[in-house]
């Protein structure tokens, strides 16, 4: 192993690193979290654009600004993660050039997955809107505490997610442009070696071999 930090680790230790971050800023700012903002409709998930919004609008309403700060604050941090582990990840592929860490057949699965979670709260929530329900406000998902503690984590796995999903993007990408006859058969060779030679990977290996320039 060379003395330089892989991706899988560095991405490990920076979505650690934002959750127990996150989690003191909010035991040390956040008061009384377990207290319900009683106005509160609530929402299908923070990722949804309108959640923030009515999270930070029922926490003011309650005369709790400062939760209303911190919650913006810790969303912000989130959607930072995310936003940033991607495109750094795509960079530290294309860069390097090296070995895809996630796997085309399992990066698929995972979008479709997280495609597929975020289009049935779309439409849950369009289906809410269109039908005229009106959600009871409070109760336990009006908790503030909850919000965070299904916030910080899922940010942290969606951000590690989308960092090895774009540098195996990147990887591929770079590979392809640069079709480097050497580089393309080391690529050929390893991903059939690691993930099967039927696998959707070695397919796309095998197609940007086939289609790479020749000298």
């Amino acid at each position: 192993m060379s003395g330089r930090l892989s991706f899988r680790v560095s991405t490990a230790m920076i979505v650690g690193a934002y959750a127990v971050i996150a989690g003191v800023l909010v035991l040390a700012l956040g008061g009384n979290l377990l207290q319900a903002a009683s106005t509160y409709t609530p929402q299908m998930s923070w990722l949804m654009p309108e959640a923030t919004g009515a999270r930070i609008a029922a926490l003011k309403a309650a005369g709790r600004a400062d939760v209303a700060s911190l919650y913006a604050l810790v969303a912000a941090l989130s959607w930072g993660l995310i936003g940033a582990l991607a495109a750094g990840g795509f960079a530290w592929g294309a860069l390097n050039k090296g070995e895809t860490v996630i796997g085309v057949d399992k990066a698929l699965t995972y979008v479709a997955v997280l495609s597929g979670l975020y289009a049935l709260s779309t439409g849950m929530t369009m289906a809410v809107h269109a039908l005229h329900v009106t959600l009871p406000p409070g109760g336990l998902s009006a908790v503030p505490a909850l919000w965070f503690a299904t916030m910080i984590p899922s940010a942290a796995i969606l951000a590690r997610i989308a960092g090895m999903v774009m540098h195996d993007l990147g990887a591929l990408i770079a590979i392809a442009i640069d079709a480097e006859p050497k580089r393309l058969s080391e690529l050929v060779a390893t991903v059939e070696a690691r993930r099967g030679a039927e696998s959707l990977e070695a397919r796309v290996a095998r197609l940007i071999a086939r289609r790479a320039p020749r000298s």
